[in-house]
């Protein structure tokens, strides 16, 4: 068994990728792989790692799979955890990069507390600045805060807002963000790898309930530090940040999310609750201040059916290469 399996996914952001794998491979211990799994890219992303693999000679411990199809998030990295058993395993984004001396510091933690099945580091954005990375677990009722745009609303059900400010380590997270996240590999064994029902967006959220109810800890090693430049893997959060309209993958895992933990009624009341809390935004103007600014379409959008949103995209030619 290998001490440590690091995945790094890639759509169509050989660059980063590769810079990414970069960051890792300088500091892999004894025992250790790293798997570059490209998701089916429509662009030239296999052939340049593969050339990239060549740089490296025979000896090093990097393998490249070539996903036979674009099945998302969780489908891409489960083609990575299940290509090498291992003691513990780190999914890493491609627009993530891994500073000096942070695997090391991940599995120290790691090993100094055995009941925690998932591990992030601290996560710093392209500023410097520490990135939020702990989170509290999204209910029906963070739905009208965040539609609600409102100051007091976000003090009066501060439980209910996801983000937990400075990642205050007094606060117990629901889950933890997956730019970059180490797992036990006994927990995966236990509760299974991701749930690939979802395409993109909530599966992080998901399988650290799961790893919860399971009984395992979530924690964070701040002194572990990963540069991340917040969305460069995909543009969904760039989109959210401009308030286009998000593809309807994220609604319908928004929906799927919802209903998994908290039950068709759940579903109904949290986009029930988002009218509430936009109207609660549209009141400001009593005050003479503007309605906040949504995502263009989400009124709609957030009914989105859970088993659809999966855009088509063509399969590549290959049936699952491995390099």
């Amino acid at each position: 068994m290998l001490k440590l399996a690091v995945v790094i996914l890639n759509y169509g952001t050989p660059d980063l990728a590769i810079k990414a794998a970069e960051s890792v491979l300088r500091q892999l211990p004894a025992r250790s792989r790293l798997i570059l799994v490209d998701n089916a890219s429509l662009d030239d992303s296999y052939s340049r790692f593969l050339a990239w693999r060549a740089t490296l000679g025979a000896a090093a411990p990097v393998d490249i799979i070539l996903s036979p199809r674009n099945g998302g998030y969780s489908a891409g990295n489960n083609l990575g955890l299940e290509a090498a058993r291992a003691e513990f395993y780190i999914l890493l984004n491609s627009d993530a990069f891994m500073r000096a001396g942070s695997v090391s510091r991940l599995l120290e933690a790691m090993e100094r507390s055995t009941d925690v099945g998932v591990l992030g580091p601290r996560l710093v954005g392209p500023d410097s600045r520490t990135l939020v990375s702990r989170f509290r677990t999204p209910t029906p009722l963070t739905e009208f805060v965040e539609a609600s745009g409102t100051d007091i609303f976000y003090r009066l059900f501060r439980a209910h807002v996801t983000p937990i400010e400075n990642n205050d380590p007094s606060v117990e997270p629901g889950w933890i963000g997956f730019p970059c996240i180490m797992l036990r590999g006994a927990m995966i064994d236990e509760i299974g790898r991701l749930d690939e029902r979802y395409f993109m967006y909530f599966e992080d959220i998901a399988y650290c309930r799961r790893a919860v109810r399971a009984g395992w800890k979530l924690a964070q090693e701040p002194d572990a530090v990963v540069d991340h430049l917040c969305g460069k893997s995909s543009q969904v959060e760039e989109n959210a940040d401009l308030k286009r309209r998000l593809p309807a993958y994220y609604y319908a895992s928004r929906a799927r999310f919802y209903r998994d933990e908290y039950g068709l009624a759940g579903f109904f009341a949290a986009n029930l609750l988002w009218y509430a809390g936009r109207l609660a935004s549209y009141l400001r103007v009593l005050t003479l201040r503007k309605p906040t600014k949504v995502c263009a379409g989400r009124a709609a959008d957030i009914w989105t059916d859970p088993d659809e949103g999966r855009p088509a995209m063509p399969d590549s030619q290959a049936s699952g290469r491995w390099r």
